[in-house]
């Protein structure tokens, strides 16, 4: 976590002491996102589990974009996410009371704090184009197991992917990759974000990625 922290204050560092020789813009973004959980791997051997759907989400929030020049850029954001996914192929069963669930899902909420380094290119003199890349941190504030039948684990069972109880972590360190394409309306991007942080608690491992088609308006 510290190695983490200490990378995004060395980027942020950057911007601030060269802030004064660029333009400033602020921007909203909207993204929907697409999940991809990775295999259950084991850390003590190569079996890989697959035990999760991929999902969808959503996020909302602000950008600054600060160029170092007319072609080199950083950008520091904020968001707030919703993510979902399912189990795959996982079946809960009372059977003396005759009723069941298949695949149930889960879902997070939680807040991501991306910091990009982009290039800014004009492929054609009417499309104007960046390439990005950099890191994401993320913090997950709730998650839970959705279960339809309450029956079927009672009311006192703990959902919660966090906590004591809980089989998650909350916190995520990703990688981001992606391409934008500029209107005079907004910036329309595609990335991917490659999650490098171990999600699961116990001997088994679990990494979340993500693709995102985001729309940014700047002003």
């Amino acid at each position: 976590m510290k190695k983490y922290l200490t990378i995004l204050a060395v980027l942020i560092s950057a911007l601030t002491a060269s802030a004064q020789n660029g333009e400033s813009a602020w921007g909203i973004r909207a993204a929907f996102d697409i999940n991809v959980p990775s295999k259950l791997g084991g850390r003590l051997n190569d079996e890989k589990l697959d035990l999760f759907r991929t999902g969808f989400g959503g996020t909302l929030g602000a950008v600054y974009t600060h160029y170092f020049n007319d072609y080199i850029f950083l950008e520091p954001g904020a968001s707030l996410y919703y993510d979902t996914y399912s189990f795959k192929d996982l079946i809960i069963m009372d059977e003396s009371a005759g009723i069941g669930e298949t695949d149930p899902s889960l879902y997070k909420v939680g807040v991501r704090i991306p910091l990009m380094i982009g290039y800014s290119y004009y492929f054609l003199e009417s499309l104007p184009m960046r390439f990005f890349t950099g890191p994401e941190l993320s913090y997950a504030f709730a998650g839970n197991v959705r279960i339809k039948n309450k029956q079927l684990l009672g009311d006192d069972f703990d959902l919660s992917l966090f906590g004591k109880n809980g089989f998650m972590n909350r916190v995520d360190f990703a990688w981001k990759i992606g391409i934008g394409f500029e209107t005079s309306i907004a910036t329309i991007c595609i990335d991917a974000a490659f999650g490098l942080t171990d999600q699961y608690k116990d001997h088994l491992t679990l990494h979340e990625n993500r693709l995102s088609i985001s729309l940014t308006h700047y002003f």
